[in-house]
């Protein structure tokens, strides 16, 4: 009996020695988990600006005005979170000198009995500071990535957050849906190299390496904000190679390996790029697939006219066999047509014509070469 009546005093002591400081004010806590959570986010964003500065994706001037963005925001929040903790506080004092006054009354008689139902001495206790700081320790990035998600679903036309999740998604192997982050994100803030770089390669990653169209034009737009970059130079090189292009892959990866400095760390990885091509254009180009030259045709003088007719036309057929295959050959297409009109052969070089400016539709470069060969040849008139 003797230890509940101590109890009980030293409870009634307790609550007057916690009730005295109410009168002077105090600062209500801020959201603490809500405020770890954005400071959590913004500080993977620092990291990702400064992964992108080294990456060559963001230029000093960009990554330091990002960097000043981001911290700017942790300090909107900050003050946020303190002008809410203002008005929290102000609400509460109004009250706290009756609650704790009912409180000195009531809660020894109600904490007694429950702790009579209810308690357990013999468990361990945790610290605050434990309760508190756990969750946010024990975060991962796939737990922010998990908040940023709800957001993005509650407010979908948040640029913000689809700039910040986007190359988290790349980083995680999630390509389509980086893709899909990286085109939101450009449509809401506006194109900047950065997405058109992001959104370019991992659609190509998406498509298991292969550049689509898409992918192409992104690279081209990115090429256009940023003509001294080698990155959507390589890609739209690549780009010809797949589609067919040979020779317009090796001149865009020789061009790309004559900026480069002597001691950049990718400059190998073109000359590798340029030896498979190299040897695979001497691999599958035939012996009579090049097309007559003028030193051939001069050659074929020398020969009786049937032989110098067979020869010239099985040149011919040869360079119009490998087109088929390797369509994006704007040299090769010029010289078909020239040595059908050497044969006079005029409708089979207007036939040629046509199927060259379709296979290279939409590239203003090559048209207008076709279109000056045309009218040269007088196959327009």
């Amino acid at each position: 009996m003797l230890f509940w009546v101590l109890c009980a005093v030293l409870t009634a002591a307790v609550l007057y020695a916690v009730t005295r400081p109410l009168s002077a004010p105090v600062t209500a806590p801020a959201d603490a988990s809500d405020a770890a959570s954005d400071i959590a986010v913004y500080r993977d964003q620092l990291k990702e600006i400064e992964a992108d500065r080294v990456r060559g994706l963001l230029s000093d001037a960009e990554a330091e005005a990002a960097r000043v963005e981001i911290s700017r925001r942790l300090l909107a929040r900050a003050e946020e979170a303190k002008a809410s903790a203002t008005r929290d506080q102000e609400r509460s004092l109004r009250s706290a000198r009756i609650a704790f006054t009912s409180a000195a009354i009531l809660v020894p008689a109600f904490s007694l009995g429950l702790y009579l139902a209810l308690g357990s001495p013999g468990l361990p206790g945790q610290p605050h500071a434990e309760r508190v700081s756990a969750p946010l320790e024990k975060a991962t990035i796939d737990d922010l990535v998990v908040k940023v998600e709800e957001r993005l679903r509650a407010h979908p036309e948040d640029g913000q957050g689809w700039d910040v999740i986007a190359p988290v998604y790349l980083r995680q192997g999630r390509f389509a849906e980086a893709a899909q982050a990286f085109q939101r994100a450009s449509r809401l803030l506006g194109e900047s190299p950065r997405r058109l770089a992001g959104y370019g390669e991992a659609t190509v990653f998406a498509n298991n390496g292969i550049v689509t169209e898409e992918a192409r034009r992104a690279f081209e737009r990115w090429a256009e904000l940023e003509p001294d970059r080698p990155q959507p130079r390589f890609w739209l090189a690549l780009a010809k190679e797949q589609d067919g292009d040979l020779a317009g892959a090796l001149e865009g990866y020789r061009k790309l390996l004559a900026d480069a400095p002597a001691d950049t760390d990718w400059r190998s990885s073109v000359e590798q790029r340029i030896a498979a091509l190299t040897q695979r254009m001497s691999e599958t180009a035939e012996p009579d697939a090049r097309g007559p030259t003028a030193e051939d045709i001069a050659g074929a003088e020398k020969l009786s006219p049937e032989q110098r007719a067979e020869l010239i036309e099985s040149m011919v057929a040869g360079l119009a066999q490998r087109l088929e295959k390797e369509s994006r050959d704007l040299a090769g297409w010029q010289r078909l047509i020239r040595a059908y009109v050497v044969l006079g052969q005029k409708d089979k070089a207007s036939d040629a014509l046509g199927k060259a400016r379709t296979t290279f539709a939409g590239d203003e470069t090559s048209l207008a070469a076709l279109n000056d060969l045309a009218r040269e040849l007088g196959l327009d008139s």
